[in-house]
């Protein structure tokens, strides 16, 4: 926009109108201002700790937020649900140098990848982001909303005189177990976080910015869930070569346009990404890989592929390259049992830890069928996630769109 960097726009810095320390927050966007812009930042997203420890590496601090949502007073405008396991993906979904020189910093995380000169190895980045004891010297993330509220990226201004009580509400998750942090017997307590926005300051600009305000469209990101349950045997002799066929049946997009899809495979038991204390790669927010597996969406009756549908570990990776766009993957990211020690860096900690699975479906839906399935294996080890019970995240994108009346006339959101 012509008047981003002059007189026009002013940046303001919001606390919480409502803080419970580790547990939410809400902001309230000031209604005497005319409009805001939709690059709102939130700042300060961390914790303080009893001690110096590493953030996830995968989600860093932003792991702290567990849903997020902007309304208008009651009435929800845009919002993400389970937003961890979003968020550890999205934080995959960039190439390895952007996740190296930039991304990680802003999210305190640990992707970014490099050849160690000595071993020839491939090794996380030498930065590394800490939560301290003190608010001064903990680490803490930066969160650009439009990245998680997609809404943001559709719309030119947010102006007051059409959403007349703007609030931004936050749950965070910051239970010691929950592995935000690397060692499960440090304590943490939530940091204050601050909500940087921009501000209109011209009455002609607004003006002249809602006339041309009509209507807007976006994909919002919404969740469901499935759970993939512990083969019969547990792990036992008789669960060698034994597949296991999950079919489910969703109902959280009917009567919705469904555009990506996207599974994220969490480990039930979340103790079994730790060792002792420490968290095992990136814990309880990663992607499992299991053995041989198979994936294929029926809609409205139908396969939407072909045979047997998406199996192999190059082919998941392809349909998630294809559908989303560069992922920041490594040797063994998404294969099972591949001990790349030799390759990798903590290798035996990181294999099949990125294991996601999705595509593009682009149509109406009526009836949403997964038709998913896995291969056991003898496994008796402490985490044996081909034969473990997985819980299954599914993020779907809908369209939805914001039709914007005349003055006194309101506004409506519905699903395209």
């Amino acid at each position: 926009m012509t008047f981003y960097s002059d007189a026009n726009v002013s940046t303001k810095y919001l606390d919480p109108h409502i803080y419970t320390e580790n547990a939410r927050c809400t902001f309230q966007l000031d209604q005497s201002e005319s409009a805001y812009l939709p690059n709102l930042r939130l700042t300060f997203v961390g914790v303080v700790s009893s001690g110096e420890i590493g953030y996830n590496e995968l989600v860093g601090a932003l792991g702290l937020i567990k849903n997020i949502r902007l309304l208008d007073g009651k009435t929800v405008l845009c919002s993400l649900n389970e937003a961890q396991f979003y968020t550890g993906f999205k934080n995959v979904n960039h190439t390895n140098e952007v996740n190296q020189s930039a991304e990680s910093y802003q999210d305190c995380s640990g992707l970014g990848f490099t050849v160690n000169g000595q071993t020839n190895a491939i090794q996380k980045m030498a930065s590394s982001f800490k939560a301290n004891t003190a608010t001064g010297t903990t680490n803490s993330a930066t969160l650009d909303l439009r990245h998680v509220l997609p809404m943001l990226n559709s719309v030119s201004h947010l102006p007051t005189a059409v959403f007349e009580n703007l609030n931004l509400q936050i749950e965070f998750d910051s239970v010691a177990d929950n592995q935000l942090l690397n060692d499960k017997t440090i304590t943490m307590n939530s940091l204050r976080p601050v909500l940087a926005c921009d501000v209109i300051n011209n009455p002609v600009v607004v003006d002249n910015l809602n006339k041309q305000l009509k209507n807007a469209s976006w994909l919002e990101v919404e969740h469901d869930f499935f759970v993939i349950p512990q083969s019969v045997n547990d792990g036992g002799a008789n669960d060698q070569s034994l597949e296991q066929p999950v079919n489910v049946q969703l109902n959280g997009f009917n009567n919705k346009h469904l555009d990506r899809i996207l599974i994220v495979k969490e480990i039930a038991d979340a103790s079994k990404e730790q060792d002792t204390n420490a968290t095992r790669g990136f814990g309880k927010f990663s992607s499992q890989c299991c053995y041989r597996q198979k994936l294929q969406f029926r809609v409205n009756g139908r396969n939407v592929l072909p045979r047997e549908g998406i199996v192999g570990n190059n082919e998941r990776l392809a349909h998630i390259v294809d559908a989303f766009g560069e992922c920041s993957a490594y040797i063994s990211s998404n294969q099972y049992g591949m001990d790349a020690n030799l390759e990798l860096a903590d290798g035996r900690n990181l294999m099949g830890q990125l294991d996601y699975m999705g595509m593009y479906i682009g149509e109406d839906i009526s009836n949403l069928q997964i038709n998913y399935s896995r291969v056991g294996l003898n496994d008796t080890t402490n985490k044996r996630p081909t034969t473990d019970a997985l819980n299954a995240h599914v993020y779907g994108e809908v369209r939805k769109q914001l039709v914007v009346g005349g003055p006194g006339q309101g506004y409506s959101i519905t699903y395209l």
